[in-house]
């Protein structure tokens, strides 16, 4: 924890914004794309997807979620120091997402309230919303005005219709309001990051929809984030926050996971790898080789060419150990209770974990929590913080209501909304901000509509 009682910095509040329209992901989808009801809810572990209106985009979703942060933390906009936006939806190849915000939460608030706040937009794939959290992190630490600031993650994750990642799509924003001595989570300002260039999954400027290599991307999110956990428990030890003693192993000092979640079962491949990984340096390792024997290639037993193979094997074998279960089960399984009825936000997603645990009554004063982001390409950071005392006081999102309200769509009214062929709203926008049009200019155009 910090020391000479100087103030810590991290999230005090947190909103989450999530179109009001979904698609079931079995019975119509399913039937039309031949795929097994038992693969999508078991396999990937989707129920529904979350799918924007005619009049939303990724900018009304990030604005829809800094007014409800706003009114729920009864926020002013001169509280407000920085607003960034980390997405990979950008509207504009040069004009940051959260002008058009600004614009958009003055006409509640009144024109030129948010003028003395600062904004940028940041673009790194699915870790965007972390780099920019870590970024305002400290500036938030040497901020001398009483400021706030704010961080939201919002984007539209799509792809080709028919595409083998189709049902891994969703919707959705997250602000996050950080300040200091925080009521939820305080930041302990440790920070592991892991980078390599990679082509697991990119979007070509001009493309509306991404390129994926499925299963490579897969490995490389495992590579990095066990990369990124390596950094951090090197550093969290120099700094004294993280020091396991002979048999203990850093992941026993976290008391809940959090990972990207392009899909729910992705969690459970990304913490596997991440206690298999760190129980190799303590007494949980020789439990496990009880369960299901040693590691591949130990003794140098196995033929180079047959390791993939065998290190496959051996990882479903892991994932079904009792000692890996326990631990999923305690500190990482209710991390995806959210993403399962709403799908993938990319930024925003490893954040609807945290607004899983709020939901779901899990956090308590004293825990400390471990954030595993990934962004394709591909980067990796790793951190940690500590639910402060004041969290369980704090009041539910009421999200799993707002979900069960929700309109379901056909699958027709779906894939016209996917192309860009739905006019007219499937829901009369109300309360809410929409897209009013673009100009021949390309610039555009939102209001706020009663």
């Amino acid at each position: 924890m910090p020391q000479n009682n100087a103030p810590t910095v991290g999230i005090d509040d947190l909103a989450v914004y999530v179109p009001g329209l979904y698609l079931p992901l079995e019975g119509e989808f399913a039937r039309s794309r031949g795929i097994d009801r038992g693969k999508l809810i078991k396999g990937i572990g989707i129920e529904r997807m979350a799918v924007p209106d005619a009049h939303e985009d990724a900018a009304t979703m990030a604005a829809m979620s800094l007014l409800l942060l706003m009114k729920r933390s009864r926020l002013q906009p001169e509280q407000i120091g920085k607003i960034y936006v980390g997405t990979e939806s950008s509207l504009d190849e040069a004009k940051a997402m959260g002008t058009y915000v600004i614009g958009m939460l003055e006409q509640v608030y009144g024109r030129g309230s948010f003028r003395e706040c600062g904004t940028v937009e940041m673009k790194a794939a699915c870790i965007a919303t972390t780099l920019a959290l870590e970024s305002q992190s400290y500036w938030l630490a040497g901020e001398d005005e009483d400021k706030v600031g704010v961080v939201i993650a919002s984007d539209v994750a799509k792809y080709p219709l028919a595409s083998p990642g189709e049902y891994t799509q969703g919707a959705g924003s997250v602000s996050l309001l950080l300040k200091k001595n925080p009521r939820l989570v305080s930041l302990e300002q440790v920070y592991g990051h892991f980078t390599r260039d990679e082509n697991d999954f990119f979007r070509p400027a001009g493309c509306t929809t991404a390129v994926v290599n499925g299963k490579h991307s897969n490995q490389c999110y495992l590579d990095a984030v066990t990369g990124a956990f390596d950094s951090f428990a090197a550093r969290a030890a120099r700094k004294g926050i993280i020091v396991p003693a002979a048999g203990q192993c850093v992941t026993d000092f976290l008391d809940h996971l959090l990972f990207h979640i392009p899909y729910p079962r992705m969690v459970e491949y990304a913490s596997a790898a991440v206690f298999r990984h760190d129980w190799k340096s303590c007494q949980r390792s020789r439990k496990v080789e009880e369960e299901i024997g040693p590691e591949p290639g130990e003794g140098g037993g196995k033929d180079a060419a047959a390791l993939p193979a065998a290190e496959a094997y051996y990882a479903r074998r892991f994932a079904r150990s009792p000692q890996f279960l326990e631990a999923f089960s305690a500190k990482v399984k209710d991390t995806a209770t959210l993403s399962r009825q709403i799908g993938n936000i990319y930024t925003g997603s490893i954040y609807l974990g945290l607004a899983s645990l709020l939901e779901l009554d899990r956090l308590q004063g004293g825990q400390r929590l471990g954030f595993g982001a990934y962004g394709s390409g591909s980067s990796a950071l790793f951190f940690s913080g500590r639910v402060e005392p004041q969290a369980e006081d704090l009041p539910g999102l009421g999200l799993m209501e707002r979900l069960v309200e929700r309109r379901a769509i056909t699958l027709a009214e779906y894939e016209m909304l996917h192309e860009g062929r739905k006019e007219k709203s499937v829901v009369e926008p109300r309360r809410e901000f929409v897209l009013a049009g673009i100009d021949s200019q390309g610039y555009r155009h939102y209001e706020f509509v009663e």
